[in-house]
């Protein structure tokens, strides 16, 4: 994911700091479940807001439009104050960039013209690159670099002495944040596919490299629906399909007791995959109890 942020004037992000009103804070143009998440500005979402790369833009974009990052949200009577860094290492987006490419920044109709702040999904990077601007994926305004190639098994070491944990989701942003944040709770660094460095490698190479760790959470959330093949169609959601080929993958590559599955709502699930237990992803957070039960089993925390 990542922030838009708008505003009215032309020197509005020349100081490194700026107040938004705050009913226009994460409540427009941003989807429904990521506004509920992040819109009351808890301490864990200003965390991760911080975490998240950032376009500042002005209206009608009458200057270039930066890429940053937020370093300080604080809540004010009726305001939000954030202060922000641009990343010097990348350039102004070209004259009507986002205009432009509307469809794949997902701008709804008049965006561009109110000052608002709100969280978009997708890969910023990626929607960068699909733009025709090469640039390489940043954490923090550093590039993150190339790992040079090393023996399956010294990355299983090293990554099982660092206690990382790989997530394989589909398009629930909310879902991914939320458990991401449970495993940093634990004292274990999170694994996102997306968020790692491509180094030239296809997706399937990525997830081989990657999965070197010791333990993996698998996110069946209603992201596609599908079903048999009948005159009757009884459709059902479903997971994407490739949190069912990742789910298997690990299974064969961890073994069973090192890959907990997550469901969110009612969702087909694999029915040829013998001996697995699905744990509600629940709104109240009793997943965790049993992400926790289930990390102690393996003795990973």
């Amino acid at each position: 994911m990542y922030n838009l942020l708008i505003a009215s004037s032309a020197d509005a992000w020349d100081q490194g700091v700026f107040e938004f009103p705050v009913e226009r804070v994460v409540r427009e143009y941003t989807e429904d479940s990521i506004s509920e998440r992040y819109r009351d500005l808890s301490d864990e979402a200003i965390e991760e807001l911080k975490l998240f790369p950032s376009i500042f833009a002005i209206e009608g974009e009458e200057r270039p439009s930066r890429i940053g990052y937020i370093t300080s949200i604080k809540n004010r009577p009726g305001r939000v104050r954030i202060e922000f860094i641009f990343d010097e290492a990348v350039p102004p987006l070209p004259e009507d960039f986002l205009d432009t490419h509307s469809i794949l920044f997902d701008l709804g109709r008049f965006e561009l013209s109110r000052t608002h702040w709100a969280i978009k999904e997708g890969n910023l990077w990626e929607i960068l690159n699909k733009c025709g601007l090469k640039i390489s994926p940043r954490v923090g305004g550093v590039e993150l670099p190339p790992e040079p190639a090393r023996r399956s098994s010294e990355v299983s070491s090293s990554r099982a002495a660092g206690k990382e944990v790989f997530i394989v989701h589909g398009h629930d942003e909310v879902a991914k944040f939320e458990m991401a944040a449970a495993i940093r709770d634990f004292g274990l660094r999170p694994i996102i596919l997306h968020e790692q460095a491509s180094s030239g490698l296809t997706v399937i190479e990525k997830i081989e490299k990657y999965t070197n760790v010791g333990f993996a959470v698998v996110l069946y959330t209603p992201c596609d629906i599908g079903g048999k093949r009948a005159t009757s169609m009884n459709l059902r959601s479903r997971a994407r399909q490739n949190v069912v080929f990742e789910h298997g993958y690990l299974i064969a590559r961890l073994g069973r007791s090192r890959v907990t599955a997550f469901v969110k709502g009612d969702i087909e699930t694999p029915t040829d995959i013998s001996g697995v237990v699905y744990v509600d992803l629940d709104a109240n957070g009793a997943w965790k109890n049993e992400l926790a039960r289930e990390l102690k089993a393996v003795h990973y925390i």
